[in-house]
């Protein structure tokens, strides 16, 4: 795996868990 293709997927998931958070804060707030 290249080093630029995981640096692009680190950085989805990352912004995935970020999203994710935010839903579970505002549902739970």
């Amino acid at each position: 795996m290249s080093t630029d293709l995981k640096l692009s997927l680190m950085t989805t998931v990352v912004a995935l868990a970020l999203i994710v958070a935010a839903g579970l804060t505002a549902v739970l707030h």
